[in-house]
């Protein structure tokens, strides 16, 4: 059980998070940067990302950062950026054992946090630009992350299907820009991006371990301040999708020998998201959902059929892949599953597995600090913030009337499908 979970401002638009169980061997800080895709080129966000984990001044190579990582006892440091609640989220990423388990009695968290502030902090960069070098090697990188999508069909679907589903929104396109936009990316462009990320963002800061962390909170709380900082954002939360006129058909053809099918449903005024929720599950969340039951077994319509909610976006997204002359069939089945819920409800055999499910699922979030860390980071978006265990509580009093009630909201908005260059329908 978690003994501390506590949240304070430490300097402007800067939040610090402190997450303590006593049963962890290992410490994990995790600091997350939001802002608007709008006011900055994603490629240049990215590669800025990218060159935080590379280097630093004080490091001024892969190899010798590696060293001082190495020297903590193999502790680690990464960057990444993605999309969360249709903003941009810049995220460095480190652990490290704690100081207890040190042979020689070397503060780990602390040399830790020091070493995740001089990458953040003081980039290895001169005169307003990241070294060329860096970039060059970067920018290299991020171009064959961009490129490697098309080799994921599954993931290719869903960056294709998003750009119909979420058209003229933030999610429309992918967070680190497409492979035209890295291309144009300079030293100077990613390290001026760099800059108003750290001197704009909505900062939260994540501490989860064994320890009190009181020692990562002055540290990050001092560099912070050091700053002349103007936080854009003033809150973290939903911004639903607009739902179309009439449904939104679009395909894709490769050389493929299957079809993946992605159907997107919005109800941009849900307010029962605990309902929501469950009724996601029920559809296609769990082993014994209808269909898994219905369409793949019962029917032999896919290979799989799977669907989930994005709360942020009040959407609902079924996805499967199928033998491409399924395609009309396996559209139809998952309408008329999502139908029948909104005309009978759901049963309670159903409601209960879907809660023994999760109840499982939210006891191992338990388990590990990483993912203590990333439940309580989404539950920033709630109005308030709760624990795995408060959470189900929640979800205890939902009954089917409550799950009817939200799919009858559910309207189609997009249709999109990956399939072979010769299929026919």
């Amino acid at each position: 059980m978690i003994d501390i979970f506590e949240r304070k401002q430490i300097a402007d638009g800067v939040f610090f998070n402190r997450i303590t169980d006593r049963r962890f061997k290992a410490n994990r800080i995790n600091v997350s940067l939001f802002t608007e895709f709008e006011a900055l080129s994603r490629a240049d966000c990215a590669l800025a990302a990218y060159a935080l984990s590379e280097c630093c001044a004080l490091y001024p190579d892969y190899s010798k950062l590696s060293a001082a990582l190495l020297d903590l006892y193999d502790a680690s440091i990464s960057t990444a950026t993605s999309s969360r609640w249709n903003m941009r989220c810049t995220e460095i990423v480190g652990s490290a054992l704690d100081d207890r388990y040190a042979l020689s009695g070397e503060k780990l968290e602390r040399e830790l946090a020091q070493l995740m502030c001089e990458c953040l902090f003081r980039p290895k960069a001169e005169n307003g630009a990241f070294d060329e070098k860096v970039t060059e090697m970067m920018r290299a990188e991020l171009i064959d992350s961009i490129d490697s999508v098309i080799n994921d069909k599954s993931r290719y679907a869903a960056y294709r299907a998003a750009q119909t589903a979420y058209i003229g929104e933030a999610d429309e396109l992918p967070p680190t820009g497409s492979r035209e936009d890295a291309l144009k990316v300079t030293a100077k462009s990613a390290f001026e991006a760099y800059r108003k990320i750290l001197e704009t963002a909505r900062v939260e800061i994540f501490a989860a371990g064994c320890s009190d962390f009181k020692e990562t909170e002055e540290i990050f709380a001092r560099e912070f301040s050091a700053i002349n900082r103007s936080c854009t954002i003033t809150e973290l939360g939903c911004k639903p999708s607009a739902l179309k006129e009439k449904p939104a058909y679009a395909e894709d053809r490769f050389d493929m020998q299957q079809a993946i099918l992605r159907m997107y449903f919005k109800a941009p005024e849900i307010k029962d998201l605990e309902a929501n929720f469950l009724l996601a599950r029920i559809l296609g969340g769990m082993t014994t959902s209808r269909f898994f039951t219905n369409i793949r077994e019962k029917q032999s319509l896919c290979y799989y059929c799977a669907s989930f909610t994005d709360r942020s976006k009040r959407a609902l997204v079924c996805y499967a892949g199928i033998e491409p002359k399924n395609k009309k069939r396996t559209e139809e089945a998952i309408l008329k599953e999502l139908r029948d819920i909104c005309e009978n409800g759901v049963t309670d055999e159903e409601i209960l597995s879907a809660k023994l499910e999760l109840r499982t699922q939210y006891k191992a979030i338990y388990d590990s600090a990483a993912g203590l860390l990333q439940w309580y980071l989404t539950m920033l978006a709630n109005e308030k913030i709760l624990s795995p265990e408060e959470f189900m509580e929640t979800l205890e009093s939902v009954t089917s009337d409550r799950i009817r009630d939200v799919a009858r909201q559910y309207s189609l908005d997009t249709v999109y499908t990956l399939c072979g260059k010769d299929d026919e329908e």
